[in-house]
């Protein structure tokens, strides 16, 4: 008789579970107490399960993966890994300010105890004046906060670890920088908290957050002994002590950008509106040229009042939107989640001149006299061709400005950038927009008024079935809204 075992672990320590099999046919399963060879041979699959359920309970939120966003993963390794790098230049910085005022020489004296109180006091004083002007801003650009606070944060970093240099600047030098670590870390904790909203998928927006936190305590005690042995290493020694530092900025801020392209935001801010209004309009675009090519393989020929016919009878810059609209595009948008690695963050979208938010720029939030620049034939033109809408749209020069009604809804925003982003188009393809040329620009927001109007329905409907949050939109750093009727 063949008779075989096999051995796997039980559900506690001392619990094996053993499976013997005499036939084929005939087995029986049974739970005893394991004999120390059993139990050797079972302890590393039970070890391994042990650990991996220690991290998981630690570092990831209860349900995990079905309690979380996706991407969550890669947004926590990135962030860990930014968080790694800041802690261990902050202890390399740290140990230079201390340096700066006497540790080398053996003892901080009363003055630089003094200096060292005093550079904290002014650094939060700077932070509290800087947050009232700035603070406003993070909801809109929450990505690009984040990024530049870890930027600000190598900044202060960087003015630290030069104190050493210039010790009788030490004052004003720690001061400056502690400033500017405030005002980084206001930003990334604020930015964060928007992060870990959009992953929280099961009302667990607690639980994410104590994790996170758990994270990061994880990652700075590692930076934290990654930067005491450099230190110790290091010394007094600035161009090695710059290299070390050199290095762990570039990881932090290359870190920093992974961390931002894999954060699926749902919220319609500035940038993010933008992009899905002009790849709406681009399926537009394709259905009505594809509509266009079937109709002239069937012979069908459009004929207009004149009596002219084809296609040549429609302006180049209007075929997309005379089009009738194909119910189908609207599942041809990118979901927070596809969109995320490709959405451009905004200050370095401005500062590279990027062309999706460019050329013309849509500028939201400025008043209607500076918009019209006091003139007031363009001002009856904007309220006769505006008048029954809760926005106005007008181009210019390098802009396409929107003025927002007092009581404009999400729904006449999303409709105010797809008439901003239509006339971007047109701008683009040659056509001459501007208040010198009265006539054309009335003609031209008239038209493109209709079009945007047609076009919102679909668009917000569109929205919606790709996870996007219409009931958020949120474009303006400080509300200025304009009343007409």
């Amino acid at each position: 008789m063949l008779i075989t075992l096999h051995v796997s672990a039980g559900k506690t320590p001392n619990t094996f579970h053993v499976q013997q099999l005499v036939t084929a046919k005939d087995v029986v399963l049974f739970d005893e107490p394991p004999s120390l060879l059993l139990r050797l041979q079972a302890y590393p699959a039970y070890a391994g399960r042990w650990v991996r359920g220690m991290l998981a309970t630690t570092f990831l939120p209860a349900g995990y993966p079905s309690s979380t966003g996706a991407n969550y993963i890669s947004y926590c390794t990135w962030s860990g890994v930014t968080n790694f790098a800041v802690t261990a230049n902050s202890v390399l910085a740290s140990t230079f300010l201390l340096y700066s005022v006497g540790l080398g020489a053996g003892s901080i004296a009363a003055a630089g105890a003094l200096n060292w109180v005093l550079k904290d006091g002014l650094g939060q004083l700077g932070t509290l004046i800087f947050g009232k002007v700035i603070a406003h801003n993070f909801d809109i650009h929450s990505k690009s906060w984040y990024f530049l606070s870890n930027v600000m944060l190598m900044l202060a970093t960087a003015i630290e670890m030069c104190t050493i240099v210039v010790p009788q600047h030490f004052l004003i030098m720690a001061s400056v920088a502690n400033c500017i670590k405030g005002l980084a870390w206001m930003a990334n904790g604020s930015t964060r908290s928007v992060f870990n909203l959009s992953f929280a998928k099961d009302n667990n927006i607690a639980d994410i957050t104590a994790k996170s936190t758990s994270q990061w305590i994880f990652a700075s005690l590692f930076g934290t002994a990654i930067g005491a042995s450099m230190c110790t290493t290091v010394g007094q020694n600035v161009p090695v002590a710059m290299a070390c530092y050199s290095l762990l900025a570039g990881i932090t801020i290359y870190s920093a950008y992974k961390t931002c392209k894999n954060v699926p935001l749902p919220t319609l801010n500035n940038t993010r509106l933008q992009l899905l209004a002009q790849l709406f309009l681009g399926r537009v675009r394709e259905a009505a040229a594809a509509k266009s090519r079937s109709q002239r393989r069937q012979g069908y020929t459009s004929w207009d009042k004149d009596g002219g016919g084809g296609d040549d009878a429609i302006d180049d810059s209007q075929i997309e939107y005379d089009r009738s609209f194909d119910e189908e595009l609207a599942h041809k948008i990118p979901s927070p989640v596809m969109l995320a690695s490709d959405e451009p963050l905004a200050l370095i979208a401005k500062a590279l001149n990027d062309d999706r938010l460019m050329n013309p720029r849509i500028f939201v939030g400025g008043s209607l006299y500076e918009t019209v620049a006091g003139d007031p034939e363009l001002l009856i033109v904007l309220l006769a061709t505006f008048k029954y809408s809760h926005y106005m749209v007008l181009p210019s020069t390098g802009f396409i400005h929107v003025v927002l009604h007092e009581a404009a809804d999400q729904r006449d925003i999303c409709q105010a950038y797809l008439h901003a982003c239509i006339l971007r188009t047109r701008t683009r393809q040659g056509v001459r927009l501007h208040a010198g040329e009265m006539a054309e620009l009335r003609i031209a927001l008239q038209d493109s008024l209709l079009a945007a109007e047609r076009l919102t329905t679909p668009f917000m409907n569109a929205l919606s079935e790709c996870g996007w949050r219409t009931e958020k939109v949120v474009v303006e750093a400080v509300r200025r809204r304009a009343r007409w009727s």
